[in-house]
């Protein structure tokens, strides 16, 4: 069984590189991946981003729309 991780803050350079370790991590499975809702990223595939093609975990913004997705959440926003 995996662990469902999703990303805040996945488009950004830390984002991407966090999104390609959950997905060689074993044991660990990205379920979703979110931005702040004014990003360019919406709709985008966060594998693609990643540089590891496309995964079918699009970028979205509302967290209320994949709160039942994930097990643990990482936040790597702004650190206010």
């Amino acid at each position: 069984m995996s662990v469902r991780i999703a990303v805040t803050g996945a488009g950004g350079r830390m984002g991407r590189m966090l999104v390609e370790a959950i997905v060689h991590a074993e044991g660990a499975e990205l379920s979703a991946a979110l931005e702040h809702p004014e990003s360019s990223l919406l709709g985008a595939d966060a594998g693609e981003l990643a540089g590891l093609g496309k995964n079918g975990v699009i970028i979205a913004s509302d967290i209320q729309a994949v709160i039942n997705d994930f097990d643990v959440l990482i936040d790597f926003t702004a650190p206010a």
